[in-house]
């Protein structure tokens, strides 16, 4: 899943071995707490093991949490924005 306004991925959906998998964006601090309190929280795969998280879709993760993980990745890679130029109190 990418983000709608810098096509930024913030989200990904893993079918391995007939296992699901999810990964998503996470403050490094957030990721380690979250990887010391569910079994199904691993570091990434196939990603940044700072900045990603791989939940192992199988019940242990309450849906709740999931869908917050998903939130706080999509605000992670949302586009920043940019101080605009040309303004009179910018000149002076």
């Amino acid at each position: 899943m990418r983000h709608k306004g810098n096509k930024k991925s913030f989200a990904l959906i893993i079918r391995h071995h007939n296992q699901l998998y999810l990964n998503v964006k996470c403050e490094p601090f957030e990721a380690d707490i979250l990887r010391q309190s569910f079994t199904a929280v691993i570091p990434g795969w196939h990603m940044n093991k700072k900045h990603w998280n791989t939940v192992i879709m199988d019940g242990d993760v309450p849906d709740e949490l999931v869908k917050r993980m998903i939130a706080n990745s999509y605000n992670l890679v949302k586009p920043k924005l940019r101080k605009r130029r040309g303004y009179k109190n910018d000149e002076q």
